[in-house]
């Protein structure tokens, strides 16, 4: 404990200016001719921040306070943001968003291919929120014994910038069929003999249709088979249960599912897939 605290005394802290985005979406400034990786902070500001990690290619840094606020800040809608590694640029308004992917795949096409367009089309733009149709999902579970809130099953996304998993009660990017049924579907496989053996949930979702893939590394009693059923159906969800590779994976309810699909662009013709293919994650984007 005195190691740990005594080596957080030591960890600068600085004012500065921020005058770029990285591609992660953090912060970029120089300090002392060192570049400065800050997360939570935008081109334009003024902020107080720590540095917690030095490196070769540069110092990784917090921001504690931001004294002269970009005109392109909003306050996140996700109370997980900043610590979820799910999204990066709640903080920056969507115009602000848009122009800095725009920007960034331009500078890239420059950089590798030494092309640049002649004229450039107006982004492609959707839905802000609850947008995402594809996602996999980490699981883990911690004893319950003795642990207080942080017991139990846990769904969702990696920490940001560490290996360690999010307990999400929700996810405001993700279909809100699922993202907003989080904590239910967690207390789900709380329920479960196998509840320590699920490691992932694979999402796909389309119009109409919602699918489940649940990893399992060993096989669900009847009884866990029983309750995820009558979860998935309650839920006009799709459930499979995945024990190996891609080919191992089997529905369980119902026994004969719909397919998935989605038109690609617009018309009438349908694109089949199944929970596990790839397809592009923003339905807008895609059409």
């Amino acid at each position: 404990m005195r190691r740990r605290l005594a080596r957080r005394l030591q960890q600068p802290e600085y004012i500065t200016e921020i005058t770029d985005l990285a591609s992660d979406g953090t912060g970029v400034a120089r300090i002392d001719g060192r570049v400065v990786f800050v997360s939570g902070a935008l081109p334009g500001e003024r902020v107080q921040l720590r540095i917690c990690r030095r490196t070769r290619s540069g110092d990784q840094a917090v921001a504690l306070r931001v004294d002269r606020p970009s005109p392109s800040r909003v306050v996140p809608r996700c109370e997980h943001f900043g610590k979820c590694g799910g999204c990066a640029l709640q903080h920056l308004a969507l115009d602000g968003q848009i122009a800095f992917k725009q920007e960034q795949m331009l500078t890239t096409l420059q950089r590798i291919g030494g092309v640049g367009p002649d004229e450039v089309a107006r982004a492609v733009t959707g839905p802000v929120w609850g947008y995402r149709r594809r996602a996999r999902l980490g699981v883990n579970r911690r004893p319950t014994r003795g642990e207080g809130p942080d017991a139990g099953v846990r769904i969702g996304f990696r920490q940001r910038g560490r290996p360690f998993l999010m307990r999400l009660r929700r996810c405001e990017i993700l279909d809100h069929r699922v993202g907003s049924g989080l904590t239910g579907l967690a207390e789900l496989l709380e329920t479960l003999e196998v509840r320590e053996c699920i490691p992932q949930i694979e999402v796909a979702t389309a119009e109409g249709s919602v699918a489940l893939v649940l990893r399992v590394l060993r096989a669900p009693t009847e009884e866990d088979c029983r309750r995820l059923s009558a979860y998935a159906q309650a839920r006009d969800y799709t459930l499979y249960l995945q024990a190996g590779g891609p080919d191992s994976i089997v529905p369980l309810w119902p026994p004969r599912p719909v397919p998935l699909e989605y038109s690609p662009d617009g018309s009438g013709l349908s694109l089949v897939f199944e929970p596990t293919d790839f397809v592009q994650i923003n339905v807008a984007a895609s059409q």
